[in-house]
């Protein structure tokens, strides 16, 4: 598949802004102590004022927005304090992915400072599926709970809301997914910044960042030691690190970089993660995914226990049952995947559909969003992988910018027992004689989205030379830091390189080996699935690639991580 390259800004070849390579010549903090690259980066990145960029790459918690100016939160925090101090029972339902976990976890250890008379509940995936459990409102009437709270699922519970009000139970649904029309469950009160009338300033927090909010209402500055749970829910559910979750990410870092709650501390040391540093790209593919192994494949109580734990023997323990957890998800995942490219190649049409969309009886539920992220990233389409169990089925969807899975199901809404979700991401049930129904119906909406919304492309920020890439250039990228959705590694593009040693495998899907121009030269590393991938030995060629700066024993070095390669005509 051709990768397209799109410049987002260009400049003369080799050269830049007179001065970009000085050191700072003005007061710290202000643009013009920045080289003229990082300020193009900035600009790029809607950044121009110098308050705005020093908000941007030095994050403070003072720069939280007050939580009372979300909808919800006053009258919620109200309720809940009353509640505890009448000895009335909480139950906290969550969910069983990462952000429902850490949103449960946060308010058990936020219940748990105020001493408040509560108990949790997440879904098992097999047993209860998505969304609030009716076991769950039937065990808290037996419990005699007074105050029902959800987090990260509730928002389209109309009648298990109802249910659990005539129960006698008072429901908060903390949710930041997308709202259903504009209809709202009967709950006492809805903590969702996508409610028409909610004026908070930031609406993309995860739902644990909602909790977070809560807790803040209710602890004050006590709630930063939860910012942990807040930054692993926040990467792994994809949220945009800007604004608020910028700084809420950047703080969750160092916290568990410093390793003061036992249960990531253990979580750390059974990963085999040991720099105290941390980046979000740690959260997403190390720590998030033994999070989520627990939920997808037996009970998420498991990982609630180990968030929650203030005992360091139990959670070593609870660390090692994860990781055996993880190890048979990776191994569901590889066998369902060849069975999913294996649908895809019989029953795929891609000169006429625009969404895959696959289907397996006894497919693990588990492990098809997994699934449907691989297939969108073999083939840069939508893709939605459902797994059957007798007549109905349950799917999971997996998308590319542009295309907002949550509308195109939406489009299909007659046709499904239910769904939710977001853009990129959405859950649903659906009775298998609606299969093929479906799958037309969203191929359907996909013929309303722009074409080349499919193709593979890469953005690039600027156009340089190797010889721009100077030791301060680095260090200022790096102030752009936690990289992830919204804020991604910057992305250069340079022409004129030649090959100076001959490529070496790295592992089985990667390749490194040295280039340079005639002035510079550097390691270069390229992870590709591919295995026909062309190096020139003697003519020139162009790369697109992210710098990245190590360290070993106290020196420095600069490696290139290649993205693509074109020949030079």
């Amino acid at each position: 598949m051709t990768t397209v390259w799109e410049l987002a800004q260009t400049s003369v070849p080799g050269t830049t802004v007179p001065g970009s390579q000085n050191s700072a010549p003005a007061v710290p903090g202000t643009v013009t102590a920045y080289t003229a690259l990082m300020q193009k980066l900035l600009a790029l990145r809607g950044f121009h004022r110098d308050s705005d960029i020093q908000q941007f790459l030095f994050p403070s918690l003072d720069l939280l927005h007050n939580p009372l100016l979300m909808k919800g939160i006053s009258r919620s925090s109200k309720r809940i304090l009353s509640a505890i101090e009448r000895g009335e029972v909480i139950l906290i339902h969550g969910d069983y992915d990462v952000d429902g976990i850490t949103g449960t976890a946060l308010l058990s250890r936020t219940f748990k400072k105020l001493n408040a008379n509560f108990f949790t509940f997440l879904p098992v995936r097999k047993r209860d599926g998505y969304g609030v459990s009716r076991e769950a409102i039937r065990l808290a009437a037996m419990r005699k709970a007074s105050l029902f709270i959800t987090v990260d699922c509730g928002i389209t519970a109309f009648d298990e809301a109802r249910e659990a009000t005539e129960a006698g139970m008072d429901v908060i649904v903390i949710d930041h997914h997308r709202i259903h029309g504009g209809e709202m469950p009967a709950a006492f009160e809805v903590i969702n910044p996508l409610q028409a009338d909610c004026t908070y300033p930031f609406k993309e927090l995860s739902a644990c960042g909602l909790a977070f909010k809560l807790a803040q209402a209710l602890l004050g500055p006590g709630a930063y030691e939860l910012l942990d749970l807040v930054a692993l829910s926040c990467v792994c559910d994809i949220a945009p690190l800007v604004d608020e979750n910028r700084i809420l990410v950047t703080f969750g870092l160092e916290k568990i970089g410093a390793r003061s709650q036992v249960g990531f501390k253990a979580l750390c040391e059974s990963a085999g993660l040991r720099r105290r540093k941390l980046s979000a790209t740690d959260l997403g593919f190390i720590l998030g995914p033994r999070i989520n192994a627990s939920g997808r494949m037996s009970s998420p109580d498991t990982a609630l226990a180990l968030l929650t734990t203030n005992d360091s023997a139990e959670a070593e323990t609870l660390a090692q049952a994860l990781e055996g957890e993880n190890k048979a998800r990776q191994q569901e995942d590889r066998r369902l995947l060849k069975q999913a490219l294996q649908a895809v190649e019989q029953e795929i049409n891609f000169a006429r559909d625009r969404v895959i969309v696959v289907a397996g009886e006894g497919w693990h539920e588990g492990v098809i969003g997994i699934v449907a992220q691989r297939l969108v990233e073999y083939f840069r389409r939508p893709s939605v992988v459902i797994a059957f169990d007798g007549e109905r089925g349950k799917g999971s969807g997996r998308s590319v910018k542009g295309f907002h899975l949550f509308k195109g199901l939406e489009h299909c809404q007659d046709l499904l027992e239910e769904f939710g979700g977001h853009e990129l991401a959405a859950g649903l049930a659906i009775q298998r004689g609606n299969f093929e129904a479906f799958r037309k119906r969203i191929n359907e909406f996909g013929k309303t989205v722009s074409p080349d919304v499919f193709l593979k492309s890469i953005r690039i920020d600027l156009e340089i030379s190797l010889q721009d890439l100077s030791a301060q250039f680095l260090r200022e990228i790096s102030l752009l830091e936690p990289f992830g959705a919204g804020n991604p590694r910057p992305v250069f593009l340079t022409h004129g390189v030649r090959t100076k040693r001959r490529p070496e495998r790295l592992g089985s899907n990667g390749f490194k080996w040295w280039l340079g121009d005639e002035a510079m030269t550097f390691e270069a590393v390229w992870r590709s699935r591919g295995s026909s991938v062309s190096f020139p030995e003697s003519e020139p060629y162009s790369i697109v690639y992210t710098p990245t700066l190590k360290s070993w024993e106290g020196i420095d070095s600069v490696v290139l991580e290649i993205r693509d390669i074109k020949t030079e005509c």
